[in-house]
């Protein structure tokens, strides 16, 4: 097997819009250029624990979450033009619109965005473009021109206009130097052309990330005496104060004046110094500008590279150790304010000695950010065994919490916005008025001491609140959040309009925030230090023809694909594949061993190659490209279903080598689908089944042996199982001679896309008075792209089947179409400003049925009596939920986030899901026993060897048949002439005459219907005058050989002769050329 996932529809993003406007083409993506250590993507663990990338949510994979990031990276990308300029064949890259003006702060989002997917061209001519316009005192790459040579606050700032006079901002720098830091673990020391040569400046010296990472992460803390009045008391720290606070900027007076009093001094070079930008009293900073998790990287950097950083390493270091510190402490204060205080703060102020903190906002377009570089110091490193002391500003031993704890309460908030505060409310977003809840509803701005929304005109429409908070479900290990964020934060994000050929262009700042939560949330946003180049093998599952139901002796290929996502070559990998219980191993292909003893298979396929750049532009992913192909690949087995195999079996498979990291599977194929698909098989009982029997075991010469063959058709219990958080609602109205049947879906499932065409509804009526029923249908919203539907039944696969007892059983299948969350889709009511593929409103269908005499018909009577609502009404869920297995859950809300129970609900019909391979129960019941009517059954039953048949009932329908040169003397064919009723029995008997000749005679037999064939349990009749057939203890040689059926069928290829019959059912076989009995 070549390939990982298979073809499906392609689903890009879907985009809200503040304006609309046509842009120039956008930069195109090259995703993992330039040979990256640390390819994307990896979905790894953080510090922390797990994430979705680690432990998939359901129906939501790997392959899913690719395409998904690497589409948003694109559509954040085509914020950015190039210049204009270009150097040595790189071009330089920018973002032409921040906002408020041309800053760091973009630069940073984008440097990081680049950095993280791997995309070194883009990172290189982004990169490039900003180091001229705003790294002080250097020369510029592009012609050796001095780059803001007079700047008087520190020698390794980046600014935002030093020649205009423009000074740092700290949340810029800090996040250029994170990607400068990303960038060095991805590509080395160096920046490399095409050819693998370094890229020189103008000046003749070579680009290095290295060196420029140093130095930017210098910037924010270097000690410098620039004073215009020379005064070398007078010093100026970066962004982080002598006082131990972030402060906003390089010349933004410090958070404290604590540096200020005397006996704070610290003395360098013999002189007593302090701060050249404080004021007694201190100046309020912004709290979201913190970033701890980066503090805590730089400073573990700098004491790693004491040597390349210099002499002034050690308090470089100790300066951001006490940032981390004194900005996780003022988390842990902000969150301890009261009960309902959160991490959403934009200003902050703090006395001299701790003792009097305040926090408020500033602006919607920052202060969300607050929890994202502060909670990811939680997610990435843990809890700190050191912490802030506000007293005498140094830090100390002893740890805490603060963190882990923000992530705590945010999390509390943002799975109940709604009830945070006994003043908040549920949220009537959209053409339907359905209060809501859930991560769906956090606010855009939040009040930090309060909870509460400060405005919500864009509480949904904007998911950047959502990827800022990212880190904070991962913190406390919150999979069902972490899997509703992922799907808000996919779909809800706003943009400036489409580029010329009609890409969405996202707005500033929310591609970045929906690139960043996606990437959190998948294990893609790893700490710089934990890069590490490395083999990172992932194994997948999934079964032939997806196959998820099957019956006691069928076959079942299991398909096991692997990839290797790091950049090494993976050696001496190993899969070992444990075979389900109660299943018999046959065969497996690429040479896999199976050992009996402990019931698996285990390949042995040396190496996987690491991955390698291809030349690939754009966000797509190409399997056939030279060097990705050579990371990919797959093996499978054949096993069959033994007698007393029943219920679902779930099994797991590892992969491992002896140089990095292995994997396992989990119980989703790793596929691109709207199907709800998982890879574990059930086996069900078969309504039809047959049994044959006789009156004796064993045999002499000459005598009669009479033998039954019963078949009958049973009821089976229902499959059930399907995606969770999908509700259908139905409600009705009888109009006299029209009759309307009428269906909604509600979706708020982790998976972004369903396909509406999954589902289907049974409605049972009494209509002994119809004559000649007729149906015909609206798809009023919810088509694949607003595409206009047809009014015909055949559309909706519908069939009307009356039963025997006059009772009308109507099937409706809604038509396929990709449909986005309903709360999503009723936000936007069909928008012309929003991109959506599928369905642009929530799937409402109207089935309206009449008389072809339009006589008035009682439509009250029969299992399906439904609840009267409106053409427009919101209609009644179906309950109960068998979406998690049999045991019945209630449904009480049209959606899970939905904050009001429904007045009423709809109990007696039946939803199924299509599960890509059979059609599953999920929500409500039937009034019938779960089976149906055997059709066109044909009985096929073989006379043994050694036997003369000599008593028949004549019956025109049984034929019996001579056979020579068969592993059998006969074969009788019984066609019944009319169905065979659910829950009765038919029965063929005869009689034949034993002439000898035989040792141990096996005799088979099938029965089948349109939907089944069922294989009876093999006979076997021995001979009294013969001895028995040897056992394979008696073999000399324990060679490899194929088992076969006595009637030529392969159950298992290349086994050793001691081991062949294991896990088989009783009855003959073929070991090789020999005859074997299994008892």
């Amino acid at each position: 097997m070549k390939g990982i996932m298979r073809k499906s529809t392609y689903f890009t993003a879907i985009a809200t819009f503040l304006m609309s406007a046509s842009t120039a083409v956008a930069v195109p993506v090259h995703i993992n250029s330039g040979n990256p250590a640390y390819p994307f993507p990896q979905f790894l663990e953080y510090a922390c624990g797990g994430n979705l990338g680690t432990e998939n949510p359901e129906g939501l994979v790997h392959a899913e979450m690719e395409r998904y990031i690497r589409k948003a990276y694109q559509q954040h990308a085509n914020e950015f033009e190039y210049t204009g300029k270009e150097y040595k064949g790189i071009k330089y890259i920018w973002t032409p619109y921040k906002a408020a003006y041309d800053c760091s702060e973009g630069d940073g989002y984008a440097l990081l965005a680049a950095a993280y997917m791997a995309d070194k061209v883009t990172f290189d001519g982004y990169w490039m473009a900003t180091h001229d316009k705003r790294r002080v005192h250097t020369k510029r790459y592009s012609d050796c021109s001095d780059n803001a040579p007079n700047y008087e606050f520190g020698k390794f700032a980046i600014s935002d206009g030093a020649d205009e006079g423009g000074n740092t901002a700290a949340d810029g720098d800090v996040d250029v130097a994170l990607a400068l830091y990303v960038a060095y673990k991805q590509w080395g020391e160096f920046m490399l052309d095409e050819k693998g040569e370094k890229v020189l400046d103008a000046c003749g010296n070579p680009i290095s990330y290295k060196q420029e990472m140093i130095n930017v992460i210098r910037g924010l803390v270097a000690m410098t005496n620039m004073d215009a009045g020379k005064n070398p008391a007078r010093v100026n720290t970066g962004i982080i104060g002598l006082d131990g606070y972030p402060r906003g900027g390089d010349t933004w007076k410090e958070q404290t004046d604590w540096a200020l009093q005397e006996e704070n001094y610290i003395t360098v070079d013999g002189v007593k110094v302090y701060p050249l930008f404080a004021n007694p009293g201190g100046e309020k900073q912004h709290i979201d500008y913190c970033a701890p998790a980066y503090f805590r990287e730089f400073h573990d950097l700098f004491v790693e590279m004491a040597d390349a950083v210099g002499a002034t390493a050690e308090w470089e270091a100790e300066q951001f150790r006490r940032a981390e510190a004194s900005s996780d402490w003022l988390i842990g204060d902000l969150i301890g304010k009261n009960k309902t205080s959160l991490p959403t703060a934009g200003w902050n102020t703090v006395s001299r000695d701790g003792s009097e903190t305040t926090y408020s906002n500033f602006q919607d377009g920052e202060d969300y950010r607050c929890p994202w570089r502060t909670i990811s110091n939680y997610a990435w490193h843990g809890n700190p065994e050191y912490s802030w002391n506000p007293k005498t500003h140094q830090v100390e031993k002893g740890g805490n919490t603060y963190e882990y704890d923000a992530a705590v309460k945010l999390s509390d908030y943002m799975r109940d916005p709604a009830h945070w505060t006994a003043s908040s409310q549920c949220y009537t977003k959209g053409d339907k008025k359905i209060p809501y809840s859930g991560p769906r509803m956090m606010g855009w701005q939040i009040d930090p001491m309060t909870g509460e929304t400060l405005d919500d005109k864009n509480t949904s429409a904007l998911g950047m609140s959502k990827g800022a908070s990212a880190f904070a479900a991962i913190g406390v290990q919150d999979y069902d959040l972490m899997g509703d964020l992922f799907t808000v934060i996919y779909e809800n994000w706003d943009a400036s309009g489409t580029t010329d050929d009609g890409e969405w262009v996202s707005n500033y700042m929310s591609g970045w925030f929906r690139q960043t939560g996606l990437m959190a949330l998948t294990g893609n946003y790893q700490a710089p230090s934990k890069m590490v180049a490395q083999p990172n093998l992932k194994i997948y599952r999934a079964l032939k023809d997806s196959m998820s139901v099957c019956h006691v002796g069928d076959t079942v290929t299991y398909l096991l694909s692997y990839r290797n996502y790091g950049s090494v070559d993976a050696k001496d990998v190993k899969i070992v594949e444990n075979v389900p219980a109660d299943f018999a191993f046959l065969d497996a292909d690429n040479n896999g061993v199976y050992d009996a003893a402990s019931h698996t298979v285990t390949w042995k396929l040396n190496s996987i190659a690491g991955f390698k750049s291809d030349d690939i532009v754009g966000d797509a992913l190409d399997f056939s490209a030279p060097n990705l192909s050579k990371t990919i690949g797959g093996v499978s087995y054949r096993c069959v279903a033994k007698n007393g195999a029943k219920g679902v079996y779930k099994t797991t498979a590892k992969i491992s080598c002896s140089n990095g990291l292995g994997g396992e599977t989990n119980f989703y194929p790793n596929y691109v689908t709207a199907t709800m698909q998982r890879n574990n098989i059930e086996v069900v009982p078969t309504g039809l089944n047959v049994e044959k029997t006789a009156d004796v075991t064993s045999v002499s010469e000459g005598d009669t042996v009479s033998f039954s063959t019963i078949i009958t058709n049973d009821t089976v219990p229902a499959l059930v199982g399907g995606r969770s958080h999908v509700n259908v609602a139905v409600a009705d109205i009888d109009k006299g001679a029209q009759y309307n049947l009428m269906f909604k879906i509600y979706h708020d499932a982790v998976e972004p896309y369903i396909d509406n065409g999954n589902y289907r509804v049974t409605v049972f009526k009494d209509l002994k008075d119809a004559q000649s029923l007729q149906c015909s249908f609206d798809l009023v919203e919810g088509t694949q792209n607003g595409a206009t539907m047809g009014t015909n039944a055949s559309d909706f696969n519908f069939k009307d089947e009356i039963l025997a007892d006059g009772t009308h059983k109507f099937f409706v299948q809604f038509p396929h179409a990709l449909a986005a969350s309903t709360y999503f889709l009723n936000e936007m009511a069909g928008a012309a400003k929003f991109n959506c593929d599928g369905a642009k409103y929530p799937l409402r269908v109207v089935a309206r049925f009449y008389d072809s005499s339009w006589k008035a018909l009682d439509w009250s009577k029969g299992w399906s009596i439904l609840s009267t609502d409106s053409d427009e009404g919101y209609y009644y869920p179906v309950t109960p939920s068998y979406q998690a297995g049999a045991d019945p859950q209630p449904v009480d809300r049209l959606l899970r986030t939905a904050c009001d129970e429904v007045s009423k609900l709809t109990k007696n019909v039946l939803v199924e899901e299509f599960d890509g391979y059979v059609w599953r129960k999920v929500l409500g019941d039937t009034p019938f026993v779960n089976g149906e009517d055997a059709q066109n059954v044909v009985v096929t039953d073989t006379i043994p060897l050694g036997f003369r048949l000599i008593q028949l009932k004549e019956n025109p329908n049984v034929v019996y048949e001579k056979a020579e040169g068969k592993p059998y003397a006969g074969v009788i064919t019984y066609r019944r002439s009319s169905a065979l009723p659910l829950g009765e029995k038919d029965e063929m008997t005869y009689a034949c005459v034993y002439e000898g000749g035989g040792t141990t005679m096996s005799a088979g037999c099938h029965v089948s219907s349109d939907k089944e064939k069922v294989n009876a349990v093999p006979l076997v009749i021995t001979d009294k005058n013969e001895s028995d057939i040897k056992n394979f203890d008696s073999q000399k040689v324990d060679e490899y050989v194929n088992v076969y059926t006595t009637l030529g069928a392969l159950v298992k290829r290349h086994v050793r002769v001691s081991s062949a019959l294991d896990g088989l059912d009783p009855g003959v076989y073929m070991v090789g050329n020999k005859k074997m009995i299994k008892h």
